[in-house]
């Protein structure tokens, strides 16, 4: 990795400007948004089946015991 410090100011500048441009990084923020997504949706239904497990047919000590390990 290149230490821009190093670097006087007209160099890190006229690097920048004969850069790809922004396009690389809508692309990647907008992956990442979709891994945030995803990340969501796999939380959700986690805890889902989490509650579903403790509130329907699982009770007693163990199931207590499973959400506090399961739980954040």
């Amino acid at each position: 990795m290149v230490d821009f410090g190093a670097l006087p100011p007209e160099i890190n500048s006229a690097r920048m400007y004969a850069g790809p441009g922004s396009a690389s990084l809508v692309a990647a923020a907008q992956m990442w948004d979709s891994v945030a997504s995803d990340l969501f949706s796999a939380a959700s239904a986690f805890q889902s089946v989490v509650w579903g497990l403790t509130v329907g047919s699982w009770i007693g000590s163990s199931a207590g015991l499973m959400v506090a390990a399961a739980s954040p």
